[in-house]
Formats: C-alpha cells, structure tokens, sequence
C-alpha cells in the first residue's frame, strides 16, 4: 500500500515539475471584466482601455453593476434602433500566430464580434482587415462563446469589436489570448 501510494506522488510530481502541463497565456485585453472605470457609469468611455461610441441618439452603453460573470460589473449596450459599438485598445499581435477569443453575453439583442487586425505603416497602425465572427444571439444566461482566428501575415496589431443591432447585451469577461 506504502509502495503504490509513493509511486502514485512520484507520477504526480513528475508531471507537475516537468513542465510539460500547458501554461495558462496571458490576456491581451486590459480590463477584460470592466471592473477599473474610475466612475460607476461612463456614457462615452469606460476607461483608456474600451471605447463606446454610436452616431444614434436611441443606442446608449455604460458600465453597470446589474450583472456580471466575474466581479462587480459588465458592460451594458442598448440599441432601440441603430447600432452601438464597443472596441478594445490595440493590443500587440504575432503574424500568423492562432488566438481564442471568448466574451460572456447574454441578453436579448443581437450582437456581432469582430477582430479587427492593424499593420505598422511609418509611425502609425492602419486598419488592414476585419475578420466578422458569427453573430451572437445571447439569452437571459450568461454564454460564453469562443472564436479561434490567425492573425494575417502583416498584422502587428489586433483590437475586438462588438457591435449591438436591437434589444439590450451585457458583455463580460473578454479574453483574446494565443494558443
């Protein structure tokens, strides 16, 4: 009994030390769960790191403490007519590498994901192209749908969009990481 039980932790901690156990990737999205605003609600901006903007007086979005996955707050769009969009700050990206990108939502609007894929042109980020990602159709429970995509061969940069059509979405807990 003695003998199996220290061949039973020898196993165990030879896989744990031999660092063959898949490393956790970093986040590239800063405030993933919109928990930093420095103010309860935000109509224009949430922070440095997310922008709200729309061209419709009917679309409105804000941080909230209504509901959230992870933490205190999420992200609240509301579209009666119109579309309301919500971008990441750029973040750096290896061409040809694979990302996962997953976002908690739920609701009862119609929201659309998009990786929007910039290159260094002089001294500044161009747009080079936007990868559409299917759109997402969210209940009253929180879903986390994934999307796997490669970055093109001259994208240095990479930011997520979200854009709400109708109804009303809450998104949380953000996460673009390479895999």
């Amino acid at each position: 009994m003695f003998n199996t039980l220290l061949i039973i932790i020898t196993l165990i901690c030879s896989i744990h030390f031999s660092g063959n156990a898949q490393t956790v990737l970093k986040n590239l999205i800063k405030n993933p769960s919109f928990e930093y605003t420095g103010k309860d609600t935000v109509r224009e901006r949430s922070d440095d790191s997310w922008k709200f903007t729309t061209n419709y007086e009917s679309v409105t979005g804000h941080v909230t403490t209504s509901r959230a996955i992870d933490g205190f707050r999420s992200f609240l769009i509301r579209a009666e007519s119109g579309r309301g969009y919500l971008e990441s700050e750029q973040f750096e990206v290896k061409r040809f590498e694979n990302y996962l990108l997953s976002v908690g939502v739920c609701g009862n609007g119609r929201i659309e994901a998009e990786v929007r894929w910039w290159q260094e042109e002089k001294d500044s980020l161009i747009l080079l192209e936007t990868e559409y990602l299917d759109i997402i159709v969210p209940s009253q429970n929180w879903s986390i749908p994934q999307f796997q995509v490669t970055a093109p061969r001259r994208a240095s940069a990479g930011t997520v969009r979200f854009t709400v059509f109708e109804g009303q979405v809450w998104i949380d807990d953000v996460r673009f990481r390479q895999f």
